[in-house]
């Protein structure tokens, strides 16, 4: 297990995209539940969201309607149904959103299009005939049966619950997702052998932990990124349970090996040093190893993606020099990049910050 630095952090959260994958927990009368925001796929509806909860919006409001099977419904400052921000945002949909489970979040509006404020709802069922008209933006992942328990509370004829249900606070918690690569939408295949690189984009204001697994044992990362290979066809999984003092959250890749060993698997050097730490001026890049190999030195992106290599190469004892600069003499931007050394047969990658 490793844990990121509140500087690290920030600088990935500088250099990350505008869309993410926040998480809100309602803490409410019946118990608390947990959903994740896609901001990242519906950026208005969930921005529109995010703001209203960081303000205080909600705290202190009531599920004004419960259709049992069916949704709960909250956001209405007069409790009424009646209610909203004062103003409303336009539709917006996304072709991997559907309303197709028990929780999920979506926000309510009248007849009319582009019509929603602040109400929203959470889904107690599939409702497919709700899709393509009422905005997705989130789901339940923690304590859908806190949900479901809401949506069995006895109500009047106008489905008001007779016993009030308060939402006593809805606050958006401490961590936020940037970006996944390679996506873990999808399973995608690789030959036998063949390197992978991992990494996840993120912010948060408070010290992280991630732990890597594959195929369910775990494996050393190096925090936010992780390299491995296959040696055997087939399909396999890498897992990274991302948690701090406020959540968890599990990202999982499924990985479809295929081909046949090489026999000449890729294994960690011993020790790939970088120094002085940030870069300001240069650094010089240094190897440790018990063997003979030279190796070349890479300088990755954020996502892994290689930028370009460094002249020469690098055996042990031996170091590189580097002045922060791409091969056309342009100074890198300020921020974390991967460096990487790797020969025929070992390989590791160490971040280096540039200030």
């Amino acid at each position: 297990m490793k844990r990121v630095s509140l500087f690290l952090i920030l600088a990935l959260c500088a250099l990350g995209s505008l869309g993410a994958l926040h998480f809100a927990q309602w803490e409410t009368s019946l118990g608390n539940f947990v959903a994740e925001i896609y901001d990242q796929w519906v950026p208005i509806t969930a921005n529109n969201f995010i703001s209203l909860t960081n303000s205080g919006f909600y705290n202190d409001l009531i599920f004004h309607r419960v259709v049992a099977g069916f949704v709960i419904q909250d956001g209405c400052p007069q409790g009424t149904g009646y209610g909203g921000p004062g103003y409303t945002i336009p539709d917006e949909f996304h072709p991997n959103l559907f309303h197709n489970q028990a929780g999920i979040l979506a926000m309510a509006r009248t007849s009319a299009p582009n019509s929603a404020g602040s109400q929203y709802y959470i889904t107690l069922a599939p409702t497919p005939n709700l899709n393509g008209n009422y905005a997705v933006f989130g789901k339940v992942i923690e304590g859908l049966d806190t949900v479901l328990a809401i949506g069995q509370v006895p109500v009047d004829a106008n489905d008001r619950p007779l016993t009030p249900v308060n939402i006593h606070t809805l606050r958006m918690l401490d961590l936020a997702i940037f970006d996944v690569t390679p996506s873990d939408s999808t399973a995608f295949h690789i030959g036998v052998d063949e390197e992978l690189m991992f990494v996840i984009e993120m912010g948060s204001g408070l010290l992280t932990d991630f732990v890597w697994k594959v195929d369910g044992v775990e494996s050393p990362g190096m925090d936010f990124i992780f390299e491995t290979s296959f040696p055997n066809p087939g399909t396999h999984s890498v897992s990274c349970l991302i948690s701090n003092a406020d959540i968890s959250h599990e990202i999982v890749w499924e990985i479809i090996v295929e081909g046949s060993s090489s026999g000449e698997n890729l294994i960690p050097v011993s020790d790939l040093r970088i120094w002085p730490q940030p870069l300001r001026e240069g650094v010089k890049i240094g190897l440790g190893s018990a063997d003979a190999d030279e190796y070349r030195v890479a300088v990755h992106d954020l996502k892994g993606r290689l930028l370009f290599q460094l002249p020469g190469s690098l055996k042990h004892g031996s170091h590189i020099y580097w002045d922060g600069r791409d091969p056309q003499g342009k100074r890198l931007p300020a921020g974390l990049y991967f460096i990487r050394a790797a020969s025929g047969r070992q390989s590791q990658v160490k971040r280096c910050l540039i200030l």
